[in-house]
């Protein structure tokens, strides 16, 4: 530790490992000072020698928070024996969920936080700078689905479907729910032991009503995969009077038909 944010000059004391306060912003003497060498000065409080500068690395700068959660890693993850870049070591993690017992933020992360996780034979590691992983809750517990839901062979792929044709679907069944991420989409498995992702939102509705109606369409209309989310979205069809086999109030009040279109069978609102 420094008295002047100057490495030349000889240092007071070498602070141990430990949580420390910084001192507050003085528009005159800010309290960072920021270098050519990636890293910064920080003036710190301590209660024998008053404020003193440290020079730090910028990777090193951060928060640590315990929490209480799970990583579902996507991709094989490089493990790290501290949150840092600079502490990279040769084992490598394959996909799974992992429990994360720590979180360390820094303002000067690449991406997201590195997260703590527990290995059954390493001990505590560190996942970081990893992009590929999701933040989920492990259920364990079953699943009704009471309608034809999207399949899904990634938590995602219902945001990359370029095609009707794209599209696959499962009969409504009780799957057994593993694990559900913060947008909603659950990796399950069936009875036949098949593992996948499903989201209730990609789903028919409850409540549909079968019809065999003919329909008028008197502007472009949308013409969406399922009425219960604004995608995906697979062109418009013309004005015209279009064959629908299916009708549906949503809770706002506003009805869809579901047709038969160029597209495949798909809802419309006229």
């Amino acid at each position: 530790m420094y008295p002047v944010p100057d490495e030349s000059v000889e240092p007071w004391a070498t602070l141990t490992p430990q949580d420390v306060s910084t001192v507050e912003e003085d528009m005159d003497h800010p309290y960072l000072e920021t270098d050519s060498q990636g890293k910064m000065w920080i003036k710190i409080k301590t209660t024998w020698l008053g404020d003193l500068w440290v020079h730090l690395d910028l990777e090193i700068i951060g928060v640590l928070k315990p929490v209480d959660t799970y990583l579902a890693l996507l991709w094989d993850a490089r493990l790290y024996s501290e949150p840092f870049r600079s502490t990279m070591t040769e084992d490598i993690l394959s996909p799974q969920t992992v429990h994360v017992n720590a979180v360390f933020e820094s303002p000067f992360a690449m991406y997201s936080g590195s997260y703590r996780i527990e290995t059954s034979w390493l001990g505590d590691q560190w996942i970081v700078a990893n992009p590929h992983f999701l933040l989920v809750e492990v259920l364990n517990s079953e699943l009704d689905l009471p309608t034809e839901t999207l399949y899904m062979d990634e938590y995602d792929t219902a945001n990359r479907m370029q095609r009707p044709s794209d599209a696959r679907f499962i009969p409504a069944q009780t799957v057994f729910a593993m694990e559900k991420t913060e947008n909603g989409a659950y990796h399950v498995r069936d009875q036949n032991g098949s593992i996948f992702w499903i989201n209730p939102q990609f789903a028919q509705p409850v409540g549909v009503k079968k019809i065999d109606e003919t329909i008028e369409l008197t502007k472009n209309t949308e013409q969406h995969l399922f009425p219960t989310m604004p995608f995906p979205i697979f062109g418009l069809i013309s004005p015209q009077k279009v064959k629908a086999f299916e009708l549906w109030d949503d809770p706002q009040g506003n009805r869809w038909y579901r047709i038969y279109s160029w597209s495949g069978e798909m809802w419309v609102q006229p």
